[in-house]
């Protein structure tokens, strides 16, 4: 009967829905292709690999395990992430929009596909670190025991993704009105600065930039300083391992995320109207 129609409808609408969305992050993909952009999938998980191993070579890779992770989630992680949002507006900019304005297209997936890619970036370099440090671990600990498991590790780095997710639209949203050196300049200042002074604040949840460091403490074992949290190293506290932080982090990132997204999206498509330049 009808209401048989109306459902079977409804879901040929989804399934076109999720097509196009699918085609438009291929086009994503494609359009990044041998570009600096694809680049930065192992660019950066290279540097993040490479700076550790040196580090802990003079301590017998003792402490590799922890440089590893502290480095890329305070530093690189957030360098791929900014530099991904920065080279995906730049290509636009250089083309002056004339590709997306000159097509029917719609603009919402247009910026689904963009932060998907983003996505995409820092979901497989994510990967390739936890591959390369448990590889490399395990090297240095020559069968003897390392200092942080495999699933813990594992788990890091998932929470890396999560964590992050945020800042993608923002930092979208941020190089598209201020320009790659600003954009830059402030998404360090946040991630680095803010992230890591203030994770170990009473008022982390109120900066979401604290929540990967904040998270690492449990997870890890690592304070954002890259000391072991034990009570002998300095700005540990009682409660710093506390695992009833992890499900407040991920909660309030993703309504962020939530929140952010549908604010920047609403925003580009809005670009239609008022002109590419506005």
């Amino acid at each position: 009967g009808r209401p048989g129609t109306t459902f079977y409808r409804s879901s040929e609408e989804e399934q076109e829905e999720s097509d196009m969305l699918k085609a438009y992050i291929k086009a994503e993909n494609l359009k990044h292709t041998h570009t600096v952009t694809a680049k930065l999938f192992w660019l950066v998980p290279l540097f993040a690999i490479v700076i550790p191993v040196f580090l802990s070579i003079q301590n017998a890779g003792y402490y590799y395990q922890m440089n590893q992770f502290n480095w890329s989630y305070t530093t690189f992680y957030p360098m791929l992430l900014l530099l991904s949002a920065a080279f995906a507006v730049q290509r636009e900019k250089k083309l002056k929009n004339r590709v997306i304005s000159a097509l029917p297209i719609d603009l919402n997936k247009v910026w689904a596909a963009k932060a998907a890619y983003i996505l995409k970036t820092l979901a497989v370099s994510a990967i390739i670190i936890y591959a390369a440090e448990e590889t490399i671990s395990r090297i240095f600990a020559a069968g003897g025991s390392r200092t942080i498991s495999g699933p813990a590790g594992f788990e890091a780095v998932l929470l890396w993704i999560i964590l992050i997710l945020w800042q993608i639209p923002l930092w979208l949203f941020v190089f598209h009105i201020l320009g790659f050196a600003a954009g830059m300049i402030l998404g360090l200042a946040g991630n680095i600065a803010l992230g890591v002074l203030g994770a170990l604040s009473k008022w982390w949840l109120l900066n979401p930039f604290t929540y990967i460091n904040r998270l690492m403490c449990p997870v890890l074992k690592i304070l954002p300083n890259n000391l072991p949290a034990v009570p002998e190293s300095q700005t540990y506290f009682e409660g710093v391992l506390n695992p009833n932080v992890i499900p407040r982090g991920i909660v309030a990132s993703l309504l962020l995320f939530i929140v952010l997204y549908i604010l920047t999206a609403k925003w580009y498509q809005r670009k239609e109207e008022t002109g590419w330049e506005n």
